[in-house]
């Protein structure tokens, strides 16, 4: 046939449509590893010697002041394989539309060093948006205090959907170092600055000019009406975390500073600009999605 090409792989190839080709090989392709993040995220780095947090392919270091959004349906659940200093396998589901992955064989992929910290973990991951950069990045991290801190911001969103409060934290990527074995390392940490609820998470979508503080305060007030007792207690996977009502009493006690910086803010800015003068840039404090 005029369409099919003559080969050496042992059977004609079909190239009757060269457009549609091109159009699936693109597609392909665009499933690489290097491309595979969840939603058209990057992937993000966090070390555990420098508890620092990197992002892209530029590798940019994360600033601890930097507000992100974590989307709570992005959470995945899976296991990793440590090898050879590096990930020799990663596994990971989606825990609401993904198949669950099983629970690899332990010698699976082995032998493993275990001295070298060698072989499977469980692992967690989500994705978040930055409100500081036009950027969203996908973190996923394996270590045991790692998960343990994911675990217990799932456990809080888990919480506030039971009831109908906002649950869709505002955060800060951050870190925390301990000693183990004479070094110091660094474990994960995330600084919940406040929660939205879905009519403020409509304003983000939009081309208008937020507040994120102002918009927590205003998903915390339409949240008064439900008692922080009220939210269930969730079965947390590791000892030692912190208490849910502590985690809730601090994410209340964040919301109402958050709302009184924001009225401060504000009224500073009002009796700054003289009527009739344009309005200076927004500060810091004021994020802007870039659409």
């Amino acid at each position: 046939m005029a369409n099919e090409v003559t080969n050496p792989f042992g059977a004609s190839t079909a190239m009757a449509n060269r457009e549609e080709m091109a159009k699936r090989a693109a597609e392909s392709a665009n499933k690489a590893p290097s491309a595979g993040a969840p939603d058209g995220s990057d992937y993000m780095n966090f070390s555990g010697k420098l508890g620092k947090y990197t992002i892209g392919k530029d590798k940019r270091v994360i600033d601890n002041e930097e507000y992100w959004l974590l989307n709570v349906g992005s959470f995945e659940d899976g296991y990793i394989c440590w090898k050879g200093g590096k990930p020799a396998s990663t596994r990971m589901s989606n825990i609401y539309t993904g198949v669950p992955v099983p629970t690899p064989q332990a010698d699976e992929l082995g032998p493993f060093d275990t001295n070298k910290g060698e072989g499977w973990s469980q692992a967690k991951g989500w994705v978040a948006k930055s409100l500081d950069e036009d950027v969203q990045g996908y973190f996923k991290n394996n270590s045991v205090s790692g998960v343990a801190e994911m675990a217990e911001m799932i456990s809080e969103v888990s919480a506030r959907l039971s009831v109908g409060k906002a649950c869709w934290p505002v955060f800060a990527y951050d870190s925390e170092g301990f000693e183990a074995q004479g070094f110091k390392n660094f474990k994960p940490k995330f600084d919940v600055k406040g929660w939205l609820d879905d009519e403020a998470l409509g304003a983000l979508s939009g081309d208008d000019d937020f507040d994120v503080e102002e918009l927590m305060a205003e998903s915390a007030a339409r949240d008064e009406g439900s008692e922080l007792d009220k939210l269930p207690a969730p079965t947390s996977p590791k000892k030692g975390g912190r208490k849910q009502a502590d985690a809730q009493a601090k994410a209340a006690e964040k919301a109402a500073a958050a709302a009184a910086e924001a009225k401060a803010a504000d009224e500073a800015e009002a009796e700054e600009v003289p009527a009739g003068e344009e309005e200076a840039a927004p500060s810091r404090r004021r994020r802007r999605t870039t659409r």
